[in-house]
C-alpha cells in the first residue's frame, strides 16, 4: 500500500482484506481548497484484472477526520468492484416479466414499468429481459429484478444484451454488514428521488433560513468557516417527504474561485436529523470541490496532490473505458473547461445559485426536537427511512454484492416507484410525471407522440392513477425541453471519468500540433 497512513482505522481495514488483492494508492486531496474538510482519493490497481479491461476502482472519500475519508474513499471502491463480482457469476434468467410471473406470482417478480423506463421505451412486460435475483428487505423473500437497474457496469450484463437503459450507480451502499449497507443505498434513493426534479437546471430556489437555527456546532462551526474563506453557502429545501429532511447544498466564492469547476459543487443529504443532513450536505460540498478540481480541473491541480505517476497510471490503466465514456458528459465538460469562473458562474446564477423564497430551518422534520434525537447510526436510519416507505406502499429491494464470505456488506438498493434520471435519460413514470402535472410543468405535453414527444411508460395501473390529471390523455415527456432546460448544464447531472477531459484536451492538442 501506497501512501496510506499506517495507522488506518479498523473499518478501513476491513475493507482492505474484503476486496481483492491489488496495490492501493492513497492520498490526501484536502490541500486543492481551503476549506480544511479532509478529502481522500484512493486507487486500486489490480494484481489480476479479473477479465475486466479498463478496470480502475477508485474511490472519493470525505469526513471530518482523514480516518473518515479514506473509509469513505475504500467504500467507494467497495461498490465500484464488489457488484462486478458478484453479478457477472450470478445466474440470471432471459424471459419477459409476464412469463416469470407466471412461475413466480406477481410478488416474485419487480415491474418493469414501475422502475423508471426511459421515455418511449418500447419495453413491456411481455419484453424478454435479463433477469437477476434481488431480496426484499423487509421479509428476506426473493424477487426478480431486471439487470438493467441491478448491474453498474457492461461486465455484469449477458453478452450482447442492450440494456434498456444506461447503467447507473444509484442505490449503491457499503458498509460493515448488509443491513448497514442497505440503509446506505436506501438513503441515497431517497435522496435522489426526492431532489431530482428540484435541483440543478430545475432549482426552485428555495433556501433554507439559518437565522437563529439551532443547526448542531459541527455544521455552524463549518458554516462559520466558509464565510470567514469569502464562500457564500446557499443550503437549499429539496423535501420533507416521508417526514425526511432532503436538502442540499451550493455555493460560491464571493471574490473568483481558485479553480473555476469549484462553483458547480454540490452536497446532497436525506436524513430523519436536520442537523446531520446539513452536516453532511455542508461537508460533501467542501469535499466535490476539491473532487471536481482533482478530476475535472487543469491537470496540474491532480498532479499537485497525487503521488508522482499515479494519475499517469491511472489514465493507462482506464485507457479501454475511454471509449465507452458517455459522449454528452464528455463533450460538455469540456466546454466547461474553455470557461472562465466569471461565464460559469453566469450560466449557474438562474438556476443552482438562484433564491425566489426562504424555509425556516425549524420547519424541517425533527428541527424542534434535541439535536439528534434519529438514531444515529446507518442501519438504524434506513431502517427508519424503509418502514416510513413501506407504509406508504413502496417495496424496499436490494441485490446483494458483497462478497460471498461476507466480510463486508455491498448492495444495490431498488425501490420500484422512486425515480431518477429524468432530465438526463428521460426515465419517468408515475411518480415523476404526477409531480411535473402537479406543477404545470412544459416537459408533460398531450397529443401526438413525435420523436421528442415521448410517451410515458406506464402500467395500466398507474395510468387510471393519474386519470383525475390527465383527463385519460397519454403523458407525454418533451425531451427536447428537457434538453434546453438542461443546456449547458449537463455536467451537473453526469460526470465523465477523472481526467478524461484532460486526456481528451492532450489528444485535441496533439491533434492540432504539426508533426505530431
Amino acid at each position: 500500500m501506497n501512501h496510506l497512513p499506517a495507522d488506518m482505522p479498523e473499518a478501513a481495514l476491513r475493507y482492505i482484506d474484503a476486496l481483492p488483492l491489488g496495490r492501493y494508492v492513497g492520498f490526501p486531496m484536502t490541500p486543492l481548497d481551503a476549506t480544511g474538510v479532509p478529502a481522500w482519493k484512493v486507487g486500486l490497481f489490480l494484481d489480476a484484472a479479473h477479465g475486466l479491461p479498463g478496470a480502475m476502482p477508485s474511490g472519493y472519500g470525505y469526513g471530518t477526520t482523514d480516518g473518515q475519508a479514506i473509509i469513505g474513499a475504500l467504500a467507494e471502491i467497495a461498490e465500484m468492484i464488489c457488484p462486478t463480482l458478484r453479478l457477472r457469476d450470478e445466474p440470471h434468467r432471459l424471459a419477459s416479466y409476464d412469463a416469470l410471473v407466471r412461475e413466480f406470482g406477481r410478488g416474485g417478480v419487480a415491474d418493469p414499468l414501475a422502475l423508471g423506463l426511459p421515455a418511449g421505451s418500447p419495453v413491456d412486460r411481455a419484453t424478454t429481459l435479463a433477469w437477476t435475483r434481488a431480496v426484499r428487505a423487509r421479509t428476506g423473500e426473493p424477487v426478480w429484478v431486471p439487470l438493467d437497474v441491478a448491474a453498474c457496469d457492461f461486465f455484469e450484463l449477458p453478452d450482447n444484451y442492450q440494456p434498456f437503459t444506461t447503467l447507473i450507480t444509484n442505490g449503491l451502499g457499503a458498509g460493515p454488514d448488509v443491513d448497514w449497507a442497505v440503509g446506505h443505498g436506501l438513503l441515497e434513493c431517497l435522496q435522489r428521488d426526492g431532489n431530482g426534479l428540484v435541483f440543478r437546471a430545475l432549482d426552485r430556489g428555495v433556501a433554507i433560513d439559518l437565522a437563529g437555527a439551532d443547526v448542531g456546532p459541527e455544521a455552524r462551526a463549518l458554516l462559520e468557516r466558509l464565510d470567514a474563506l469569502g464562500i457564500t453557502v446557499l443550503p437549499k429545501f429539496a423535501t420533507d417527504e416521508f417526514g425526511l429532511t432532503n436538502l442540499y447544498v451550493v455555493g460560491y466564492d464571493r471574490d473568483a474561485p481558485r479553480v473555476p469547476i469549484m462553483l458547480s459543487a454540490c452536497g446532497e443529504a436525506c436524513d430523519p436529523d436536520p442537523r446531520r443532513a446539513l452536516h453532511k450536505a455542508l461537508l460533501e460540498f467542501c469535499s466535490a470541490r476539491v473532487r471536481k478540481t482533482y478530476g475535472h480541473g487543469p491537470l496540474a491541480e491532480a498532479l499537485a496532490v497525487a503521488p508522482p505517476g499515479y494519475v499517469d497510471d491511472f489514465v493507462r490503466t482506464a485507457l479501454p473505458s475511454l471509449e465507452l465514456e458517455e459522449s454528452r458528459a464528455l463533450r460538455a465538460m469540456m466546454d466547461w473547461t474553455d470557461m472562465g469562473a466569471e461565464e460559469l458562474k453566469r450560466a449557474l446564477a438562474g438556476s443552482v445559485f438562484s433564491v425566489g423564497s426562504h424555509r425556516p430551518f425549524s420547519s424541517l422534520p425533527g428541527a424542534d426536537l434535541p439535536a439528534s434525537p434519529a438514531p444515529s447510526d446507518t442501519r438504524s436510519r434506513g431502517r427508519l427511512a424503509r418502514e416510513r416507505l413501506e407504509a406508504e406502499g413502496f417495496d424496499v429491494l436490494y441485490v446483494d454484492c458483497s462478497p460471498r464470505d461476507g466480510s463486508i456488506g455491498v448492495v444495490k438498493v431498488i425501490v420500484p416507484g422512486l425515480e431518477v434520471e429524468t432530465m438526463s435519460y428521460y426515465r419517468i413514470g408515475e411518480r415523476n410525471t404526477r409531480k411535473l402535472l402537479l406543477a404545470d410543468s412544459p416537459l408533460i405535453v398531450f397529443g401526438e407522440p413525435g420523436e421528442t414527444r415521448r410517451p410515458v411508460r406506464l402500467s395500466p395501473e398507474a395510468f387510471e392513477r393519474l386519470a383525475p390529471l390527465t383527463g385519460g390523455r397519454q403523458p407525454l415527456f418533451d425531451t427536447a425541453a428537457a434538453d434546453r432546460i438542461v443546456g449547458p448544464l449537463y455536467p451537473l447531472y453526469r460526470e465523465p471519468e477523472a481526467h478524461h477531459v484532460a486526456f481528451r484536451l492532450q489528444q485535441r492538442a496533439a491533434a492540432a500540433t504539426p508533426g505530431t
